[in-house]
């Protein structure tokens, strides 16, 4: 799930990377990070630190908010299955029938 969290700030940071007309090399100057690291974050194969947050916004100009604006609802939460009384029921029924066997 951290994954998917990671791919869409990622993707959030190249937008506004890209709207501000700055080159990834440019921008991994400006926050200290190779350009590679940068390129991991905006693919989502690395989260971002809170430092680093903070000199990408300071960078591109934008606030923290920017980088987690449409995120909520976006990531699809693992479903809970609910189990009922009857669901229960039923495998005490077949645990019992299959313990003879």
């Amino acid at each position: 799930m951290t994954e998917d969290y990671n791919k869409l700030i990622g993707t959030r940071v190249k937008m506004l990377r890209v709207t501000k007309n700055i080159s990834q090399t440019e921008l991994a100057k400006q926050i200290g990070v190779t350009q590679t690291h940068l390129s991991n974050i905006e693919n989502g194969r690395a989260g971002l630190t809170i430092p680093n947050l903070i000199k990408l916004r300071e960078a591109l100009a934008c606030t923290i908010s920017s980088f987690f604006v449409d995120i909520e609802g976006a990531v699809e939460e693992p479903k809970k299955e609910e189990v009922t009384l009857a669901d229960l029921t039923e495998l005490l029924l077949l645990l019992k029938k299959n313990k003879g066997n």
